[in-house]
């Protein structure tokens, strides 16, 4: 009796906990629309035109070699879901740098990553901005905590 009853609450246990929303990141382009977006993008930056004209020769090369890592993800999907969850932290990172660099807001840039919490096998992704990133590891020196990798 006790074993059945230890059971049922188990299976109930399990059944009642919500579904985990362990996909923060939404990508709501397909892999098509998102390469027309780039190369649209990109020959408005080559052709030095309109809100584009202000970009250093380096800056240009930054912003394309960023926006062949995007296309690299997606070369030969043609849904999102095809990276997995991995996939979809690198291309949605890669979006973020593209954006960063045209619009100069590097600080305001997301980085995610996919962690295990200590004591759980179960990874989630953790994303922060490069100057909250930046706050956190000056304030750790500053306490004297090492930071290096």
């Amino acid at each position: 009796m006790r074993n059945l009853f230890a059971m049922a609450l188990v299976a109930v246990t399990l059944f009642s906990c919500p579904a985990f929303a362990e996909d923060i990141i939404t990508i709501d382009s397909t892999p098509a629309q998102i390469r027309t977006a780039q190369g649209e993008l990109r020959a408005a930056i080559e052709r030095k035109s309109g809100s584009y004209s202000h970009f250093t020769d380096d800056e240009r090369k930054a912003i394309f070699a960023r926006q062949d890592d995007v296309l690299s993800l997606i070369d030969g999907k043609q849904d999102i879901a095809e990276l997995g969850p991995d996939g979809k932290i690198a291309l949605g990172n890669a979006l973020e740098a593209v954006d960063a660099s045209v619009a100069r807001a590097e600080d305001n840039r997301m980085i995610c990553e996919r962690i295990k919490p200590v004591g759980s096998n179960r990874p989630q992704n953790k994303c922060i901005s490069v100057g909250a990133r930046r706050r956190m590891r000056e304030e750790a020196q500053r306490g004297g905590l090492r930071t290096d990798k």
